[in-house]
């Protein structure tokens, strides 16, 4: 992605560790035995408690040391999983092969045109009865506000920061317009608190889960 080198370098001086997204423990046991695509695995942490269960595990990431850590967390744990240094965009995504796939704060950084197309790739790569779950910053992340008022607008929610980045905040009602066809499991829109120690703040995050009819 054009991103990438930003994920690298981000990577390379960070730890994001391997707190699992709740509500993908919350609904665990809906998901049925299979395979999980992860995109934007980063570190692994919402892939590993899937892989611990028995499940097979594709996951992809633009940045080589995100993917190198992953690879060391399975291997700790005597797992292993099918890893992929690509742009999502770019990644083959095979139709009908997954019973769970997870977009954790990736498509955010993408247009709302790639975003389009991704998800239909997505919603095609799903078995009958899988599951999607996606969380996003929507339009109640702060930075929106900025965003909106020091950036670039080029589609709906969608900014160009002159760097050849692009951010998109969703809402609840795209993301359901998206979905129509599938079973809602949870859609839930609020304020997340991030402790972070030099910065403690909040993010408006959007999380949504779907199951294929």
């Amino acid at each position: 992605m054009r991103n990438s080198n930003i994920w690298e370098q981000r990577y390379r001086h960070q730890l994001w560790g391997l707190n699992t997204d709740p509500k993908l423990m919350q609904y665990f046991d809906l998901v049925n035995l299979g395979n999980v695509l992860d995109l934007g695995i980063g570190e692994g942490r919402n892939s590993l408690p899937y892989a611990l269960s028995g499940f097979y595990i594709d996951g992809v990431d633009s940045s080589e040391t995100a993917i190198n850590r992953c690879k060391d967390n399975f291997n700790s744990k005597n797992l292993s999983a099918n890893l992929t240094i690509s742009d999502i965009r770019n990644f083959t995504i095979e139709e009908n092969k997954y019973t769970l796939i997870i977009a954790a704060h990736i498509l955010n950084f993408f247009q709302k045109t790639e975003i389009n197309e991704l998800i239909n790739r997505i919603k095609l790569a799903t078995r009958e009865g899988g599951i999607i779950y996606i969380s996003a910053f929507s339009t109640l992340e702060p930075t929106y506000k900025f965003m909106k008022e020091t950036k670039q607008q080029i589609e709906e929610n969608t900014f160009y920061d002159g760097q050849s980045r692009y951010t998109h905040f969703f809402t609840q009602d795209e993301l359901l317009h998206w979905f129509s066809d599938f079973e809602i499991i949870c859609c839930c829109e609020g304020l997340e608190y991030d402790n972070e120690q030099s910065n403690p703040h909040y993010h408006g995050i959007v999380e949504f889960m779907v199951r294929k009819k």
